[in-house]
């Protein structure tokens, strides 16, 4: 699944981190457009439009907000995915999954490309994925803070807590080696666009749970009359 890649590729650190939103397109028809809101580095929320539910990651750990029965509810990812096993679509993305693990090249093309009103540098990559395979890609980077303080965001708030409740693995060598260079992705071949992006105040309730976590065991025992 490409869009493995496009969203869990890249990142950049930033020594002071704000709040933003950002909007991307990605590859998938299931979710082709997602918000991606963020408050410092360690609080995040995902959107995917016309869904009735979004993802959070508080303080390192992963939460889903979905609505049941016209009320929304607290999901513990970690529970969820421990209940229904390593074999399901939350801890396993499947055999198809391309994960990048290193970056072997990084050429400047000397063209310029401009995405989501920032000016970003085209360049090839090379790199290699999680089954062993060399591939080849263009993507349209930049130094601009903003974008490589949304993506650090990304993957050291969001995706690293979802990666540890879920069991989704993440490798980093890719990031890091975006990191040392200073660089942020604007768009990754087809699989990763950025849209939007503005850097200001996200209100608190953003980020807020509705409240104690849904006891999934329970919930299940009582479907099945246990």
């Amino acid at each position: 699944m490409r869009l493995a890649l496009s969203v869990l590729l890249f990142s950049a650190s930033m020594a002071v981190y704000a709040d933003g939103q950002a909007t991307f397109t990605t590859n998938n028809a299931q979710v082709p457009t997602m918000t991606f809101t963020w408050q410092d580095v360690d609080r995040g929320r995902l959107d995917a439009p016309g869904q009735p539910a979004h993802v959070l990651a508080i303080d390192g750990k992963a939460w889903g907000v979905a609505n049941v029965a016209g009320r929304p509810v607290t999901l513990d990812l970690e529970a969820l995915a421990n209940m229904l096993g390593s074999n399901n679509g939350l801890a396993n993305l499947g055999p198809d999954t391309i994960v990048p693990t290193r970056i072997t090249a990084l050429e400047a093309t000397g063209r310029s490309e401009t995405v989501a009103g920032i000016e970003g540098e085209v360049y090839r990559v090379s790199w290699e994925d999680n089954k062993g395979q060399a591939r080849i890609d263009e993507a349209v980077l930049t130094g601009d803070p903003t974008v490589r303080e949304m993506q650090a965001a990304l993957i050291k708030g969001m995706a690293r807590a979802m990666a540890r409740d879920t069991g989704v693995s993440t490798e980093e060598g890719a990031e890091r080696e975006l990191e040392r260079r200073g660089l942020a992705v604007l768009r990754f071949a087809e699989d990763y666009r950025l849209e939007s992006i503005r850097g200001d105040r996200q209100p608190d309730e953003k980020f807020a749970l509705p409240g104690k976590p849904l006891d999934l065991q329970r919930m299940m025992r009582g479907l099945t009359g246990g």
